[in-house]
């Protein structure tokens, strides 16, 4: 299966211009407040939506929050849930070997070449029957552009701080934690990061590698896991028939 790396890839390089022009920008501190916001949101899309709920099915919930984590996931150019599903899965089969997709070092800032070595599980074909799931497989980098652009029409500083920003900061984010949470020994838990460079949970990362289907990560007092708590407030008691 082919999956595109490209825009995830030139997104982060976007985040250091548009760090400029957002210091360059004459605004209140309401709007970097409202940007934290949304960036907290592309990583709870990420961490329960793409990650736990799609790629994993930790949990249920209602087909209102798999559209939702579906289009702000799309929007902030993280690809479809199938590809970015298909990616974390083969990760978790080839996890710190040569055929890992993901690049554990500095490459992975380099990576414009789209993964063609990758393989749907049964979990991604059930989820590519899926109309809702086909539907952001054809149009996942369309929403994107055409959001932005959205944005960029009505307001600049719509487009700088509601769009730009929190999308490309979180491309640099997802890959410095893709960088630093596997060593030479596998998975490691940095969950001091969770403080510093926030990913909703997603630091905490070898308690997610010892038992992947579980839908919270903290398994210690200090463990913050974010999305582990906003699950809670989703999820469905029981799980349908």
């Amino acid at each position: 299966m082919k999956t595109h790396a490209w825009h995830r890839t030139l997104g982060a390089w976007l985040f250091f211009p548009i760090l400029y022009f957002v210091f360059n920008t004459k605004i209140s501190l309401l709007w970097y407040a409202l940007s934290f916001i949304v960036y907290i949101s592309i990583a709870l899309t990420v961490t329960v939506g793409y990650h736990r709920l799609f790629t994993h099915n930790a949990f249920v919930c209602s087909k209102f929050w798999h559209w939702t984590f579906g289009l702000l996931g799309t929007i902030s150019l993280n690809s479809s849930p199938v590809h970015w599903s298909t990616v974390h899965s083969s990760h978790h089969k080839f996890s710190d070997t040569h055929d890992d997709p993901y690049d554990s070092n500095w490459k992975h800032f380099l990576r414009f070449k789209d993964r063609s070595s990758v393989k749907a599980t049964k979990n991604e074909l059930r989820m590519m029957r899926d109309p809702m799931h086909k539907f952001f497989m054809d149009y996942s980098l369309l929403l994107s552009v055409l959001f932005g652009l959205f944005l960029y029409v009505i307001n600049t500083n719509l487009f700088l701080f509601l769009y730009a920003l929190p999308t490309t900061a979180y491309l640099v984010t997802s890959g410095l934690h893709t960088i630093f949470a596997h060593d030479e020994h596998g998975a490691k838990n940095l969950w001091l990061m969770e403080f510093i460079i926030p990913m909703a949970g997603e630091w905490i990362h070898r308690e997610h590698h010892d038992k992947p289907g579980n839908s919270k990560f903290n398994s210690k007092p200090e463990h913050f896991d974010l999305g582990g708590n906003f699950i809670e407030m989703i999820k469905n008691v029981k799980r349908p028939s």
